[in-house]
């Protein structure tokens, strides 16, 4: 069957953080209006819990505010353009804490290993490549956007987003990233279970902007030492120099799991020792996504490029409809890759499915507009 051609919407912007912002917040009012009204119950669906949800994400503001100023004046230009309020702005850029959030409070602290996210990277045969299977609710798909900002102060950036947040994963001119989730705990140390939230810090949307802003792998791994974190994830990050690495991350601790080999791959479980992580042999098991795009690699290790990733990240399981491109989830909730990109390093351009990679074309996105350079 033919793969289908879409593309995702590439919002452009370009100026200061205020008006970069506003004018994305006005290109995409109606999409903001359309997921904040399906924002709550989708990250939080017992509508007993809101209104602490919303108060632990109100209580990163203050912080993000004084980090990161230039992502807060971000916040009020969406709000401004999109004409809603600048808390429901900011909580646009707080679905993954609203979710780890939640499981906190039901005693759930472990994430499933069938969804939420697979990284890539590679010193490939033309440069440095990262790559991201973003797994999560089928109904977001159509709230995807992909930002191409241009600001007066700062790299040119490609970063997609859900409609209204400040943006995820994505590439810049000198660094690229890509993440997935980790199961919640508030120490370094497996949690007992039980609503155990370590409190405020940089949300995910903020964090991954702020990496985008870096010019290397090394000052990556200086931010998060200064940064404190609002959730459990792991983030692949790859510059142009060929610095590829993985960095597993609770609130408060961050382990650096450099590349053993020209790649590195990663799904939704601890491997670092500091913080009790699963040994190489029982990982075919317990992360077979991040095992069979290890395996993949390894056997094209002669042919690490774009189509290499691309195969590897739509690929299914033997036997099964699941894999690396992921399908899954409960009824009414069900789960997809939503999207999958290859962002080639240094050479200014990334490639990317809407939806399902198994299903869907890798198209190229360039990370300078032309009509505006």
């Amino acid at each position: 069957m033919a793969k289908k051609a879409k593309r995702f919407p590439i919002i452009d912007m370009h100026g200061s953080p205020y008006e970069m912002a506003r004018q994305y917040g006005a290109k995409c009012r109606d999409l903001i209006h359309g997921l904040a009204g399906i924002f709550d119950g989708v990250f939080v669906p017992n509508a007993s819990q809101r209104d602490g949800a919303h108060r632990a994400m109100a209580e990163a503001e203050p912080i993000v505010r004084k980090i990161a100023p230039e992502l807060m004046e971000e916040v009020e230009g969406i709000a401004e353009g999109a004409e809603i309020s600048f808390d429901d702005a900011f909580r646009l850029s707080c679905s993954a804490e609203m979710g780890q959030w939640v499981g906190c409070q039901e005693n759930r602290s472990a994430v499933s290993i069938t969804d939420n996210c697979t990284s890539l990277a590679a010193r490939a045969t033309n440069g440095t490549l990262v790559a991201w299977n973003m797994d999560w609710y089928q109904a977001l798909l159509p709230y995807i956007v992909l930002l191409r900002g241009k600001p007066d102060n700062g790299p040119a950036f490609l970063s997609f987003a859900l409609a209204g947040s400040v943006g995820r994963p994505g590439m810049s001119e000198q660094i690229a990233i890509s993440a997935n989730q980790l199961p919640y705990r508030p120490t370094e140390a497996p949690p007992k279970g039980g609503p155990d939230w370590a409190g405020p810090g940089i949300p995910y949307c903020f964090l991954s902007r702020m990496l985008l802003q870096q010019n290397s792998t090394r000052d990556a791994l200086e931010l998060f030492a200064r940064a404190r974190r609002m959730v459990c994830l792991n983030y692949t990050i790859g510059d142009i120099t060929g610095d590829i690495c993985c960095v597993e991350t609770t609130p408060g601790a961050h382990a650096e799991l450099p590349a053993d080999e020209c790649f590195v791959t990663h799904a939704n479980t601890y491997y670092s020792p500091k913080f009790s992580g699963i040994p190489e042999v029982e990982r075919e098991e317990l992360d077979p996504r991040a095992y069979t795009a290890n395996t993949m690699l390894q056997d094209n290790r002669d042919q690490l490029n774009p189509a290499t990733f691309f195969a590897t990240q739509s690929s299914h399981f033997p036997g099964q409809d699941t894999g690396v491109c992921h399908h899954g989830g409960e009824p009414g909730r069900e789960s997809i890759s939503l999207l999958s990109f290859v962002a080639e390093v240094g050479r200014g351009r990334m490639w990317a499915a809407y939806g399902s990679p198994c299903e869907h074309e890798y198209l190229p996105y360039e990370l300078y507009n032309p009509h505006l350079d």
